[in-house]
């Protein structure tokens, strides 16, 4: 080297490149917020006391205007900044309702106020501002409050509770406001003004009573919330982070990342994780690559799943009165009081003598599923269930190992579907995605683990099938004289258990049912947001200590077809056909950049699609996530593991929200995507989980070898077309939404469209389209007048 030692380049490696913190980003932008929330706090104070002082001794509008005018104005316009910090995503508040809140004030002070004298001289003008001021004070405090981390409850309730009278009363000052700058200036000095101003008084018809309203909405669920965060949790809880509370996402993030660190990506791939700030909305790119990095080894995927079953079960805790909190793994061996006792009801119904296997089907392929709603419980047995299966594999909606599955169960389905020897435990039995019902229908044996209210439900219904349901209950009830007499009223108060609280004493109590016999176990259990995970984390203990104690269970879990997902190369090369082929009107969404292409991503000698929907949330993917581990990690250890993929469902949970009723009423126009009500999917998932039971051939069976662990969920999945779209399943739901409320809503549409020509029409140009204006022609003179003259000041 031509370099003396002592300055040798190795000696001086390369600085790393300076990486601006986004700890102090953070800082910087709540130190910001609280600037403007007390600069604006104090600048309402300001007009409200001012205009109360000002008023009480006498003062006039007008003095009231000079005095106090020039910050209102200062203070109001300043608003305008919260429709950036809603674009920039600074605060969580939806930009178009904080737009049109903000608009509206400043329609009214830029508009008429400032322009105006007799506006500023009217009474209308101190009702306005003490409206507003004390509006204000109150919001801005309890923002201020919030940065901070602590809101007292007296202003707390003042932010819920005040509109009740201030928004009326200011909204009265605004509509006054504005008829005098109307009558008194710009009907004579701006016509478009004026006009464009009656335009805006109209939309107050509506407008007022849905904030009024909306309002009532924000109010009964943040009380509600607020109770709730005041009592202490129990059960199954999210650990407490750094900051005291139980927020989910640094433990989300933290099971990844455990799981991660597990796998060929070793610390590196872990650290990555970690360092994610925004997990809500980067979390699905860290799972695609908790999937690739599974598929780089068979070993690597099993250490990956135990690692994040781990974590999950010595990071959540489990919270009792009189122990202290601790670990789900430690409570699962500690907390076990042996506080159940089984009880059974045997079904009324013989078993069938003859067995067919039929799943409920009324739709037509390529068209809306909710046009054959009447038709949802139709039965289709025997050979039309045969070409049913063939049409489904044709159009690109299900796989064929699935039609295969099915035919297969159909030919033995004399023996395959008597099911009076099986017993199956269902945690959250009661679910509408559960296969309770056809399982009794078929004779089996169901240990329902559902809450007692739900099982009253399951137990009215098991009376009348050939099935029997085994339940528990508490220790020295008088079960048996509540079920002789029918009082299930009563029995439900003796009755069922809660999964979140009581999980130590459902496992043992599970682990004591039917000696003998072979149990599956699934779970079938949903709850929204952060008690998914909880829920999920329950159930995933007790069916490890059952799996561990009883070596001859199976598992079962029912997949979502919105997640990453193995697929075939006859499914990826299908949906890169379908995009090349795709018609006009579908390239040019593309190019406006709301359709993505579905292309397979290479991983390990695999593919797999990204079908995540990253508004499910975090907290959604990651319960998903733990029972792919668990199916996994059972199956390599010698336990059948059932885990089908469901299609799209028209459930009524999903069609409550306009916005996915919207979209599932057009996926039909991207074939081959089919929504399909509630009864097809349980009969087709219930007939799947009997098959992979019963068929030694099947890929739940362990002695049968997979390409590769994540496999499992690529066999037989019933995906709804999702793998075969030519467009991911994440950005069809735009044009899906259109084509809905085209195809509902043309009626109404059509309506609009001329009320906004109208409208526009008459804030130009002045005049109505002759139809209108004709009609109007029939309304007397002296009734304009009334109406059209100003107030007086």
């Amino acid at each position: 080297s031509s370099f003396p030692p002592v300055l040798h380049p190795a000696r001086f490696p390369p600085r790393a490149p300076r990486r601006r913190s986004p700890g102090r980003s953070l800082r910087a932008m709540k130190a910001y917020l609280l600037l403007y929330n007390a600069a604006c706090c104090a600048g309402w104070g300001f007009c409200v006391a001012r205009t109360v002082a000002l008023a009480a001794n006498g003062a006039a509008a007008r003095e009231v205007y000079a005095d106090v005018g020039q910050v209102l104005m200062v203070s109001q316009t300043a608003m305008l900044l919260e429709i950036l910090h809603s674009l920039l995503g600074l605060v969580p508040s939806p930009v178009v309702t904080v737009a049109i809140q903000v608009s509206s004030r400043i329609f009214i002070a830029w508009g008429h106020l400032y322009w105006v004298p007799e506006c500023q001289r009217h009474w209308s003008f101190i009702l306005m501002v003490i409206s507003w001021g004390i509006t204000e004070v109150v919001r801005y405090a309890f923002y201020f409050c919030g940065l901070l981390g602590f809101v007292p409850f007296p202003l707390f309730w003042l932010r819920y509770s005040l509109f009740m009278v201030l928004y009326p009363t200011g909204i009265t000052g605004e509509l006054l406001q504005a008829l005098i700058g109307m009558g008194a200036h710009w009907k004579v000095a701006n016509p478009l003004w004026y006009r464009l101003s009656l335009i805006v008084l109209v939309a107050y018809v509506p407008g007022s009573p849905g904030m009024i309203g909306n309002m009532w909405a924000n109010r009964k669920r943040s009380l509600k919330k607020r109770s709730a965060a005041k009592e202490e949790p129990k059960g199954v809880v999210w650990p407490k982070t750094k900051a005291g509370d139980r927020s989910s996402t640094s433990t989300n993030r933290a099971i990844l990342a455990a799981a991660a660190g597990a796998g060929p990506g070793g610390s590196a791939a872990a650290e990555k994780v970690s360092r994610e700030k925004k997990w809500r909305f980067a979390y699905n790119k860290h799972l695609l690559d908790h999937v690739s990095q599974s598929l780089e080894s068979k070993d690597g995927c099993i250490a990956m799943a135990k690692a994040g079953l781990n974590a999950a079960h010595e990071t959540f805790m489990f919270v009792r009165d009189g122990h202290p909190e601790m670990p789900m793994k430690e409570a699962m061996e500690k907390l076990t009081t042996g506080a159940f006792e089984t009880a059974e009801l045997v079904g009324g119904q013989p078993l069938p003598s003859k067995r067919d296997l039929s799943l409920s089907y009324g739709g037509v392929l390529g068209r809306p599923y909710y046009n054959f709603k009447n038709r949802r419980n139709t039965k289709v047995t025997g050979l039309e269930l045969r070409r049913q299966l063939d049409q489904w594999v044709e159009y690109g909606t299900m796989e064929p190992d699935v039609a295969e599955a099915l035919k297969t169960l159909q030919m033995n389905q004399d023996s395959w579907l008597d099911l009076s020897s099986m017993y199956f435990v269902l945690l959250g039995a009661a679910s509408a995605m559960g296969p309770l019902h056809f399982l009794l229908s078929l004779g089996a044996n169901v240990i329902a683990v559902a809450r007692p209210g739900a099982l009253k439900g399951i137990l009215s219904k098991a009376r009348n099938t050939p099935g029997k349901v085994i339940f528990p209950v508490k220790k020295g009830s008088n079960w048996k004289a509540f079920l002789a007499s029918g009082d299930f009223d009563g029995l439900s108060k003796v009755s069922g258990c809660d999964l979140l609280t009581q999980t130590p004493e459902i496992a043992d109590w599970v682990l004591s049912v039917a000696p003998g016999k072979q149990l599956t176990i699934g779970n079938y259990t949903y709850l929204d947001g952060a008690l998914h995970v909880q829920i999920a984390v329950a159930c995933d203990c007790i069916i490890d200590k059952l799996c561990r104690a009883r070596k001859d269970t199976a598992v079962a879990f029912l997949g979502t077809p919105t997640d990453a997902h193995v697929v075939t190369q006859e499914a990826a090369d299908a949906a890169k056909a379908a995009h090349k082929n795709a018609p006009a009107w579908m390239a040019m969404w593309e190019a406006c950049g709301v359709l993505k292409p579905n292309k397979a991503k290479a991983a390990g000698g695999q593919q797999f699609m990204d079908a995540i929907v990253s508004d499910q949330g975090p907290n959604y993917i990651l319960s998903k996530r733990l029972q792919h581990w668990r199916a996994m990690v059972a199956r390599e250890d010698g336990h059948k593991a059932s885990s089908n993929v469901s299609p799209s469902t028209a459930t009524s949970s999903v069609t409550s929200n306009a916005s996915f009723a919207a979209a599932y009423g057009g996926m039909h126009i991207f074939r081959p995507m089919e929504v399909i009500y509630q009864e097809l999917s349980l009969s087709i998932m219930g007939a799947l989980l009997i098959h992979d039971l019963r068929n030694p051939k099947s890929a739940a069976n362990p002695a049968n070898e997979l390409a590769h662990p994540l496999c499992l969920f690529q066999a037989t999945s019933f995906h709804g077309g999702i793998w075969r779209c030519p467009y991911t399943i994440s950005t069809i739901g735009i044009p899906s939404a259109i084509k809905y409320y085209l195809a509902v809503f043309w009626a109404q549409i059509l309506i609009g469209i001329g009320l906004v020509a109208t409208v526009t029409q008459y804030a130009v140009a002045g005049t109505l389209p002759s139809a209108l204006a004709k009609a109007l022609a029939l309304v007397p003179p002296a009734v304009w007048r009334d109406v059209s003259a100003p107030l007086a000041a």
